[in-house]
């Protein structure tokens, strides 16, 4: 009887071992993922936490409009993933605008100005290089100065070339990207080169866009967030930006017009804060602290801030005295505007305004 029960036991035992191990196998450990891995070991699975758990009252805070953009602190350490919100190019302009064109005090009291030499009287262009320095080209010819912009001083020249003489053409705006730049002519055609030594000649190559069939470009500007040079239509020749105000996006990787091809603002939008029907721009850059595109206007001696989503959001003329004809803009690593303004028989202008003190 004894050996009956000893084998029942045993038997039992045995049964209960059979399952456990099935168990195990089947079930799994719930502290592992399928590649055996144990989640308690692993950064990647997040953690709920309820202290960032929004609370009843912060909630109706934010629905009532007590929360303002200034709110919201944007950065690497506070902004995760961003691909599901703030996807209106417009609503990140205005939660990250810090200096707007309302931050600059256009009077004398706040202005420097320099008289540049005279090879420089027909000067179109402004750009910034990553290691803020200014670089400026003349109308007619692909020919690039640096300018020390704290004393209106040409630092070095140098030239787009691939004979004796510079490339000559209608060059109307100038970008720089890392360690390229670019050149546009009134038609649309890019000049893409390296930064020369002093009095070198540099070679380019040349890319068609052909928006030239469609208005007169005057302005050019790099958006880092589109990864799209910024050419700025002056006049329509095409019937259907009749009236409108045109900004084409070339893609830098593709080489070629965005798919987005461009953006259209109604010309009304600009001209109805200042004096006239028209609102003819001279120059565009894009400002490296709220990305906003600022725009001037030389035959209206006006400056104008626009959303990258085309929306106006402010429209100023300049004193007349000190802008005869403003067809260069960029900004300086500390925000400061910089203008330049053509000659037109006289020296050529450079113009400085710091940001307000109460920024």
């Amino acid at each position: 009887m004894k050996n009956h029960t000893d084998k029942f036991l045993l038997g039992f035992l045995g049964f209960g071992i059979v399952l456990y191990l099935l168990s195990m196998f089947y079930g799994g450990d719930p502290s592992s993922d399928f590649s055996g891995n144990s989640s308690k070991a692993d950064p990647d699975i997040p953690i709920l936490d309820t202290s960032t758990v929004l609370p009843l009252a912060d909630t109706m805070a934010v629905l009532e409009g007590e929360i303002s953009p200034e709110s919201y602190t944007l950065n690497e350490e506070t902004v995760s993933d961003t691909s599901n919100v703030l996807s209106s190019a417009d609503t990140m302009a205005v939660l990250q605008r810090k200096i707007s064109l309302e931050s600059y005090t256009l009077t004398e009291e706040t202005a420097t100005h320099w008289k540049l030499p005279e090879h420089l009287e027909e000067i179109s262009g402004l750009a910034m290089t990553r290691d803020n320095r200014l670089l400026a080209h003349n109308d007619e010819r692909a020919v690039i100065f640096e300018i020390d912009y704290q004393n209106g001083s040409i630092a070095k020249s140098f030239q787009l070339s691939d004979m004796k003489n510079p490339i000559a053409s209608d060059f109307e705006g100038i970008a720089t990207i890392d360690d390229q730049i670019y050149l546009v002519t009134s038609s649309g055609r890019l000049y893409e080169c390296r930064e020369g030594t002093a009095g070198a000649s540099v070679l380019f190559n040349v890319y068609t866009t052909g928006v030239g069939r469609d208005c007169e470009i005057e302005g050019l500007t790099y958006d880092e967030s589109k990864r799209a040079l910024l050419l700025m239509c002056k006049d329509a020749r095409s019937e259907d930006l009749e009236g409108q105000l045109a900004i084409y996006h070339w893609s830098i990787d593709d080489k070629q017009l965005s798919v987005d091809a461009h953006t259209v603002i109604p010309v009304a939008e600009f001209s109805r804060h200042i004096k006239g029907k028209k609102f003819q721009p001279s120059g565009i850059e894009r400002h490296p602290m709220s990305g906003n595109y600022f725009i001037v206007a030389a035959r209206q001696g006006a400056i104008a801030e626009i959303t990258p989503g085309g929306k106006v959001v402010a429209v100023r003329e300049f004193p007349v005295q000190w802008h005869r004809q403003a067809e260069g803009i960029t900004f300086a690593a500390d925000g400061t505007l910089i203008i330049s303004d053509e000659g037109a028989g006289k020296r050529a202008r450079l113009t400085l305004y710091p940001v307000s003190d109460s920024e």
